[in-house]
């Protein structure tokens, strides 16, 4: 009898129990890593077949988020920073590296384009036109699949009727949301008076908002004691005000889901971090730990917040040490709060940086 061909894969013996397609389902839906499916998948055409379906890979999304590959930084293009070894994510991200296009050149003309968001796999750009725009235009991109669309204008007479215009935005808050069932805008105003200082830095403010349970948070201007609320199950704006003593300040807060309906607080004091949780209902914040951080004599900032992580950026109180313009940037587990390094920077000056999570292919679906 001939031997197989070296490259086909061999299926279970006969004397061994087969189970249907319905049971190897549940089975590899209880992996908790993509890396792990993915050796299933190679095990066998039939374990392939399961795990490769439309249906299963939309049930494992669901359960599993995508994991953290790395960063992009706000406001430009091609600079995706992909996981360092020894971090668990290095393979991953250096596959995605290499897959993806993050200088987004199928749009055509990318360079008019500047990275403003990025969440669930998906890459949110924006560009102005006209310095004297009042509003940008806005493109989603799948840069793994390298697909996009770009949304629809804001309409006038909504943008006029919200008090959206000119100057009236100096003192109050006008919210624009777009949903894709509908394919239209609407607009939300919030009257509660903003202070003086903090209308200084509103616009720089308006881009750290944090998301958790449905809900989207801002943290207004310098040294305020409030974050601005906008709860998208019934798309009321509210004040959220900060734990006593703690006053926003850039980079240094961030709001995370806590588990059970709880939203979480992470404050920077030092060379460690403070969590406070709370319910949405609740007024009052409790304190939950102390998180000390890795690098001591750093100067420590909270970078972003998603998929179940911090991304944490730390540069040396040192003054020998700044001349080297080394920044390290770290990953911390909501979960498990472990703090594992992500990957060093030698640029001088980052206005912002935004996780980037993805499943690679074959378990990536287009997300547009």
């Amino acid at each position: 009898m001939s031997s197989p061909p070296a490259h086909s894969v061999a299926c279970a013996p006969a004397s061994q129990p087969v189970f249907p397609d319905e049971i190897l389902e549940e089975i590899f839906l209880r992996l908790d890593a993509a890396e792990d499916l993915a050796r299933a998948s190679a095990a066998c055409t039939a374990f392939h077949r399961v795990v490769s379906a439309r249906r299963f890979l939309h049930r494992f999304r669901c359960l599993h988020p995508p994991p953290v590959l790395g960063f992009l930084e706000f406001d430009a293009l091609g600079t995706f920073r992909p996981a360092e070894p020894p971090h668990r994510a290095a393979p991953a991200a250096r596959a995605l590296a290499q897959a993806a296009d993050f200088t987004f050149s199928f749009l055509g003309n990318p360079y008019s384009w500047h990275v403003c968001d990025a969440r669930d796999s998906r890459v949110l750009l924006y560009r102005r036109v006209r310095i004297t725009s009042v509003f940008a235009d806005l493109m989603v991109c799948d840069p793994l699949h390298r697909r996009h669309v770009e949304l629809p204008a804001i309409p006038d007479d909504l943008a006029a009727a919200t008090g959206g215009w000119g100057m009236q935005c100096r003192y109050k808050l006008v919210t624009f949301h777009f949903s894709s069932v509908t394919g239209q805008w609407r607009g939300i105003t919030f009257n509660r008076p903003v202070p003086l200082d903090a209308t200084l830095v509103w616009f720089q403010g308006l881009f750290e908002r944090h998301y958790a349970h449905g809900c989207y948070f801002w943290t207004i201007g310098v040294d305020t004691s409030f974050m601005i609320m906008l709860n998208m199950h019934d798309m009321e704006l509210s004040v959220v005000d900060l734990p006593p003593g703690i006053h926003n300040s850039p980079q240094a807060l961030a709001v995370v889901e806590a588990g059970e309906g709880m939203i979480g607080l992470f404050s920077i004091s030092g060379d460690m971090l403070q969590l406070y949780y709370k319910s949405l209902q609740e007024t009052e914040w409790h304190h939950q730990r102390i998180i000390p951080l890795p690098k001591p004599n750093s100067y420590w900032d909270i970078f972003a917040a998603a998929a179940g992580y911090l991304l944490l950026k730390a540069k040396p109180r040192d003054s020998s040490q700044i001349a080297k313009w080394e920044s390290q940037y770290f990953t911390l587990n909501l979960k498990t709060f472990l703090v594992e390094r992500l990957c060093v920077s030698n640029f001088q000056y980052t206005r912002g940086a935004l996780l980037y999570a993805s499943f690679l292919s074959p378990f990536s679906l287009p997300s547009i």
